[in-house]
């Protein structure tokens, strides 16, 4: 099993697929001068820690794909021996290794360690603070609440607030519940726990931090929001998140899921009692109270700030919660006594988890490469390529042959980037046949790549009413079709000669 993890693990490093949409953004904000990095973040929607990471790390080792996504993968091995602490903590070394397992054969860890973006950094600080929070307020640890503990606490407490904006709701989480663990703790024994008002005082620190940000982030929220989705309801969030955990919306993954679900139930409630039998206590087992106290809270506040905001809910965003996650599941297969259960569990966990990973290591995020090949293949010298919309244009510039011009509709923008700022409100005075003409007029005498996709939300069908419109002075040959069963990121591509 050991070799089998140790494979999953180092699968993230060679994964097949050039960089999408969020990907290669992240890359070109990262690139740009750190004094510049505020602004192009006003226009992004995130806050600016990854991104002075990854310049500094492109720095050293280039913005080759292999190169942007080692620093993911590093961050998730970095988390391994976290995570195995975490486990050991609640459980012993058994717990700590089964923590291990179930982390490393994660399609959703393996896909966000691959990836060139902040959600395996989120993952690790994300078990960094459990440590340094539990280790500090467990009486049975003798050193307790020390300075050195109380520093890491605000440190990682403000790391992720500068990371990811959705770990406002876990520090939130958090912080509610050590009130709430004060206010028994007094209920109690009638005066303050001094190490419970120290932990609260050291997240209340790090959270204090943030403010210097705030004013980016008010901006944020006035302008850029979350326009490539519906805003989200708590239900689908849950069953979105599971989803992914299990690796996709795919059949085989569907079956993982399920036993997921019977796992995380076992680890919260369940308790083998002989080789054959799990008993529920719906009170849940002690040693998961906490991390299913966090995990709830979290998705709970988290549920009420998105009906509230009216904001949208990617997968991606459950990495706040996905380590509390990670624990439950191994406390589900832990707490099986039986050694033919256990056996036959974890073994069908263990190939219905690689199922996942397979699926996950193969999928094609973008279409981009298939695009630029088809591009290369035309040889058409000094042609002009349009992406429609803009947020087709970071993934396709990494993609096509250097020394083409590269475009963007609606404002024949930098492909570099996306300017989210009042982007839907922008998208509702777009004129498809005013930016042909246009088009036109630039691309006299050369050919024209089209390079579309009407599936974003705000555009309608504003891209293809762009092709009809150059397809009335040019003709339209469509030489590469969406294919969207095969790329998360689909994509045509029309060419029209002069």
């Amino acid at each position: 099993m050991g070799i089998v993890t140790l494979g999953a693990l180092g699968a993230r490093f060679v994964v097949p697929s050039p960089l999408w949409l969020d990907e290669a953004l992240s890359v070109n904000i990262a690139r740009l001068p750190l004094s510049s990095l505020a602004e192009a973040l006003r226009h992004d929607g995130h806050p600016p820690l990854y991104y002075v990471l990854l310049h500094g790390w492109m720095t050293l080792f280039g913005t080759s794909d292999l190169a942007v996504r080692a620093l993911s993968g590093v961050l998730s091995l970095l988390t391994l021996p976290l995570a195995f602490r975490a486990g050991r903590r609640v459980g012993g070394n058994h717990l700590g290794w089964m923590t291990v397992v179930v982390l490393g054969l994660s399609p959703y860890f393996l896909r966000f360690g691959s990836e060139t973006r902040m959600y395996s950094l989120v993952i690790l600080l994300v078990f960094a603070g459990y440590l340094l929070i539990s280790e500090s307020i467990d009486p049975d640890d003798p050193r307790g609440l020390t300075w050195l503990r109380g520093v890491g606490i605000a440190v990682v407490g403000a790391a992720l607030l500068w990371t990811h904006y959705w770990a406002m709701w876990l520090v939130a989480a958090v912080g509610l519940l050590l009130a709430i663990r004060l206010a028994l703790l007094r209920r109690r024994s009638g005066s303050w726990d001094r190490t419970t008002v120290g932990v609260l005082a050291a997240v209340a620190a790090g959270a204090a931090t943030f403010v210097a940000w705030l004013p980016v982030l008010a901006y944020q929220a006035r302008h850029t929001g979350t326009p490539w989705a519906d805003p989200f309801e708590p239900a689908a969030m849950i069953v979105t998140s599971i989803q992914q955990f299990a690796g996709g919306p795919y059949s085989e993954p569907q079956v993982l899921l399920l036993l997921l679900i019977v796992l995380l139930m076992v680890g919260i409630m369940g308790r083998g009692v002989d080789d054959w039998r799990v008993d529920l206590d719906l009170r849940s087992r002690p040693d998961a109270r906490v991390p299913a106290l966090v995990l709830v809270t979290t998705m709970g506040v988290a549920s009420v700030a998105g009906i509230v905001t009216r904001s949208a809910f990617a997968p991606r965003y459950a990495a706040i919660f996905f380590p509390f996650f990670v624990l439950l599941i191994a406390l589900g297969l832990d707490h099986l006594r039986g050694r033919v259960v256990r056996t036959v569990v974890l073994g069908t966990f263990v190939l219905l988890s690689l199922v996942g990973l397979a699926l996950t290591f193969r999928q094609m995020r973008t279409q981009a490469g298939d695009i630029g090949a088809a591009i290369r293949r035309a040889n058409a010298a000094g042609a002009v390529v349009v992406t429609c919309p803009d947020q087709l244009g970071p993934s396709i510039r990494r993609t096509v042959p250097a020394g083409l011009e590269v475009t963007t509709y609606p404002r024949f923008g930098d492909p570099r980037y996306v300017d989210w700022v009042d982007y839907t409100e922008r998208n509702r005075r777009n004129d498809p046949e005013r930016f042909a003409d246009e088009l036109l007029k630039r691309a006299e005498g050369r050919t024209i790549f089209a390079v579309v996709n009407n599936g974003f939300l705000t555009l309608g069908n504003q891209c293809d009413a762009m092709v009809a419109a150059l397809g009335r002075v040019r003709r339209a040959e469509l030489i590469r079709d969406a294919a969207g069963d095969r790329y998360v990121e689909a994509m045509s591509l029309y060419i029209l000669r002069p």
